[in-house]
């Protein structure tokens, strides 16, 4: 029997999308990538872009053209970034202008979704399309697809952001800052400080550790969500990031890592919530997608802004029923 070479689809190839095919490109993970777009001349210059580009030293030759949902039918790994985004110039990306995306893009999540799962049971569905937590909730829990192989982005983009912020602050390279952001991926998610650690250090000694100015948590949370809007205002929306958090999760997926990450997922029975909330928690990823979601303890100052981001998120859900 002939070896299948790993096949993604990615539905959406807008400013996302884009950055999703471009890294997918570059990744080594895919022998073949379809592009689908309801602008369907979008889909296939997309595609032809990247097939020209094939041609260059040191890009995969990789079999990248446009195409419909038949063609998802033996996909291993389906990305989806459709559906619009939130408007520069309008508040930047506030948990208001997320639920004013629910309804739209509820709809869209949901026909996408049976498009789907009319002929592929088995693919990693993986979600970008913001409101991201309410697109998850309706992806898995209103559609029979195996429940670990629906997930979103969730807040890896959020948690290298608090990477960053924190390594800027102490002067170190961001690899060695290890911590997450959990609940909403938006204003109301927050980092774990009692889990944030530099060199095996944790929060509350880095500074004595560095010798720096410390860190208020609530500050540092502000910043943390601010900097996504610093990025949209700036620009008038965010890619790079996003991109390679679903290349990250896919990856993960094929290679059967086993590598730990906040994605967003379906909590059933985490946290005192089953079944009526989604949202990005650590979790061990492999062949099966979320093979295990990690109910870290939280402090009481998480526990308070848990509570809240739930709140945040249900809110959204309810907007996009």
């Amino acid at each position: 029997m002939p070896i299948k070479p790993h096949k993604l689809g990615i539905i959406g190839v807008g400013r996302v999308g884009d950055a999703v095919l471009s890294d997918a490109m570059m990744s080594g993970l895919f022998g073949e990538i379809c592009v689908i777009d309801v602008n369907e001349d979008m889909a296939a210059g997309q595609a032809l872009d990247q097939h020209h580009a094939t041609a260059l030293p040191n890009v995969t030759n990789v079999d990248v053209h446009a195409g419909g949902y038949d063609d998802l039918a033996d996909a291993d790994v389906i990305i989806i970034t459709a559906g619009p985004s939130i408007t520069a110039g309008k508040g930047g990306a506030t948990s208001a202008a997320r639920r004013e995306l629910a309804a739209t893009n509820g709809k869209i999540i949901r026909a996408t979704m049976a498009e789907i799962t009319r002929r592929n049971h088995d693919a990693a569905i993986i979600i970008c399309s913001n409101p991201l937590d309410a697109n998850v909730h309706i992806a898995s829990t209103e559609f029979d697809h195996p429940r670990g192989l629906v997930l979103g982005t969730g807040t890896i983009l959020d948690s290298a952001r608090m990477c960053r912020v924190v390594a800027d602050h102490l002067g170190v390279d961001p690899d060695y800052v290890r911590g997450y952001m959990i609940g909403e991926h938006g204003p109301s998610g927050f980092p774990m400080f009692s889990g944030v650690n530099v060199g095996g250090v944790g929060f509350d000694g880095l500074a004595e550790l560095f010798d720096s100015d410390p860190m208020d948590r609530d500050e540092l949370t502000e910043r943390i969500n601010d900097a996504g809007t610093d990025v949209f205002n700036l620009k008038g929306w965010t890619s790079a990031g996003i991109g390679q958090s679903a290349l990250t999760i896919a990856r993960s997926i094929l290679l059967d890592e086993h590598a730990v990450y906040p994605v967003c997922t379906t909590l059933h029975g985490q946290y005192g919530h089953d079944g009526d909330v989604s949202m990005s928690v650590p979790c061990v990823i492999g062949v099966k997608g979320v093979e295990r979601i990690l109910e870290v303890p939280l402090d009481d100052w998480e526990q308070e802004h848990l509570n809240a981001t739930i709140t945040a998120i249900q809110e959204t859900i309810a907007a996009a029923s």
